[in-house]
């Protein structure tokens, strides 16, 4: 069973219209199915290659200051992951408006070919500046303009089970982000592989995923019209204050994801298990959203973000005291499954404050675009809070946590603000 048929009036790209006619009609929901659960499955694949690769930038980073760009400092190289992460985040500006008023296929099979033109592309790059385009720009644009659209379908299929069909086609990203590390560290090291070719073999691999992505999202037939933009739905309270809140916790989230291996190793672990930690901190990634997508349904998604948010600027203010192989390891797991939670639910919560499923892909690319920005500027900020030479890392766990702590409480606001007179939300 599909969503009937909707076209949005042009006039109502206000949340807070007063105006009956205004309101659009809610359309009836699956909420399973075969046709609707191959949809998760093609967004599970992309998530995979779209933010899988993101998450394994740490291995990049690594791998780059031992060679390519052993003369540059770690926030200078660490622009390479936070330009991809910024340009994957801020694409969805695009792509979600184009998604609600033409469909998700449209950018979808063409976006997937230069996706993978473009990791083959980094595997023939050695100074720092073809890293930022091909690595950094062109890859992070095209994960973004791919992932948005798989999202947003997704909710034209479930309203009740949203979070958790969202949190599970999330884990893709997590499996992903395990997945490439993994292989990178194994093919790079060995003398018969290097980089060049780890990298094209993970192109391939990102082929292969985005050609059953291809076949098994398919649309519903839920368009709209009017503005290709909503600028309106900012005025909503409980949709400025969430992106405000997201905005500052990831501000602070990739902090581990990127120098979570480099402290290690400045702290006696051997480059090979400290390059692990990146796997371990996407498998806890994995645990979480899994979790989450189950936690939703009885305790609320805006609750079990909240919580979670305040759990990864505690689990990063405790990094302070932790500096034992096995402190990281523990540390890496359970960032891992807050951080996971996270990423998994607050694409929901923003979807949720749409009026209707054909303005999720306009909210949803907002909401990202704004976002996005944190990713660009947060870990080089970091990165330069850093003390390499005396392997002082304290000032820049310090300034992650404190304004993911602040992100947190913002967080708390908005969920109050959607639904202020029930427990569950």
């Amino acid at each position: 069973m599909s969503p009937a048929k909707y076209e949005l009036d042009p006039e109502s790209d206000s949340v807070n219209s007063t105006k009956q006619e205004s309101q659009p009609v809610q359309p009836q929901f699956p909420e399973g199915g075969v046709r609707a659960w191959m949809v998760v499955v093609g967004c599970w694949c992309i998530s995979f290659v779209s933010f899988g690769i993101v998450n394994a930038f740490g291995v990049y980073e690594t791998y780059y200051l031992d060679t390519y760009l052993s003369n540059y400092s770690p926030s200078a190289v660490s622009w390479i992951g936070s330009i991809q992460a910024f340009a994957q985040f801020s694409a969805t500006i695009i792509s979600g408006p184009l998604t609600d008023r033409y469909g998700p296929m449209v950018v979808i099979w063409p976006i997937s070919v230069l996706l993978v033109v473009a990791m083959m592309l980094t595997s023939l790059c050695t100074e720092f500046y073809q890293f930022i385009l091909c690595q950094g720009i062109l890859l992070g644009v095209c994960g973004g303009l791919i992932f948005g659209p798989a999202l947003s379908v997704i909710g034209h299929y479930f309203f009740k089970k949203r979070g958790m069909a969202m949190a599970y086609a999330s884990t893709g990203s997590p499996i992903g982000g395990t997945i490439y590390p993994i292989m990178l560290t194994a093919l790079i090291n060995n003398p018969n592989v290097g980089f060049a070719w780890a990298q094209r073999i993970c192109a391939f691999l990102s082929l292969f995923l985005l050609l059953v992505a291809a076949v098994t999202i398919r649309p519903t037939s839920l368009r709209r019209k009017g503005s290709l933009f909503l600028f309106g739905a900012f005025k909503s309270p409980a949709y400025s204050l969430q992106i405000t809140g997201l905005f500052l916790v990831v501000f602070g989230f990739w902090t581990p994801y990127f120098y979570i291996a480099a402290y290690g190793q400045a702290h006696g672990m051997t480059a090979v298990l400290a390059s692990y930690l990146f796997a371990i901190l996407n498998a806890g990634s994995f645990v979480g959203r899994m979790v989450a997508g189950t936690l939703a349904q009885r305790l609320g998604q805006f609750n079990v973000v909240t919580f979670s948010c305040f759990g990864c600027a505690i689990l990063l203010f405790s990094w302070l005291k932790i500096d034992t192989p096995a402190g990281l390891i523990v540390l890496a797991a359970l960032f891992g499954a807050n951080s996971g939670v996270i990423i998994a639910m607050m694409m929901s919560t923003i979807a949720h404050c749409a009026p209707h499923p054909s303005q999720i892909g306009a909210y949803l690319g907002q909401a990202t675009a704004v976002i996005g920005l944190a990713a660009l500027a947060g870990t080089p900020i970091t990165g330069a809070l850093i003390d390499v030479k005396n392997d002082d890392y304290s000032q820049g766990i310090i300034f992650s946590a404190s304004i993911m702590m602040a992100g947190a409480l913002v967080f708390t606001f908005a969920r109050y603000t959607f639904a202020k007179d029930r427990l569950i939300a």
